[in-house]
């Protein structure tokens, strides 16, 4: 069995807790993954978002890719897990970026792909949303490339 948790990108994740007593910080993140690693956690999901959808968009949300690229630098046990939404990422490109993350960790970067839900953070970032099916179609294509 492994055992792993979401990364607090938000300062947290709770929904109905104001203050977890997490901050939204590389700091914060940084001294977590590394107390993870000594007290034996297996991995961690890091949340691709650019909006703050837990605590309010006018709040802190960490980057996930240049946040898994400073832990994959000052971690050494821990799976970086990061959560990806293909319509955010030109395919070719992104594959670049994460092979390298991947060598930064020695092998340790695994992806979850994500077909997108939040049409909101889309729009604002100037990016279509597509409906159900065509993002799944998409998100295939992206795969394939």
């Amino acid at each position: 069995m492994r055992f792993g948790y979401w990364m607090p990108v938000f300062g947290g994740w709770l929904r109905n807790v104001s203050d977890e007593g997490m901050e939204a910080s590389w700091d914060y993140v940084r001294r977590l993954t590394q107390r993870s690693e000594q007290t034996g956690w297996d991995l961690s999901l890091i949340a691709e978002l650019n909006l703050n959808d837990i605590k309010g968009i006018e709040e802190p949300a960490l980057d996930a890719w240049s946040t898994a690229a400073a832990l994959a630098a000052v971690s050494e046990t821990i799976e970086l897990m990061v959560a990806v939404r293909p319509n955010f990422h030109q395919p070719a490109l992104f594959a670049k970026q994460a092979a390298n993350i991947d060598n930064i960790a020695g092998g340790r970067l695994a992806l979850n792909v994500v077909s997108s839900w939040w049409a909101d953070e889309a729009t604002q970032y100037g990016l279509e949303f597509d409906q159900h099916d065509d993002r799944y179609a998409r998100t295939r294509e992206w795969l394939d490339v």
